[in-house]
């Protein structure tokens, strides 16, 4: 069991999904193979944040950053 779901759910880490993430990656000029490889991340991963799997904000601002000229504000959208 991870330590954060021992935390009460108001205090968990909050989770996003990044429906920008693929156009900001492919305006870019990357592969998701590049992006994983610049974030330290597996392809899979990326291909995650790309179908819309509600991930740790981390993860997807990380991600993020390996994209050039990136507006996290545009790709990241609170999950349901």
């Amino acid at each position: 069991m991870r330590a954060s779901s021992k935390l009460p759910s108001e205090r968990r880490p909050i989770k996003y999904t990044a429906s920008g993430f693929q156009q900001a990656r492919e305006a870019a000029g990357l592969s998701q193979a590049q992006v994983a490889e610049i974030a330290g991340y597996s392809v899979g991963v990326i291909a995650q944040i790309e179908n819309g799997q509600r991930l740790h904000s981390l993860t997807i601002s990380r991600a993020s950053s390996a994209i050039p000229g990136h507006n996290l504000a545009e790709i990241r959208d609170e999950g349901s």
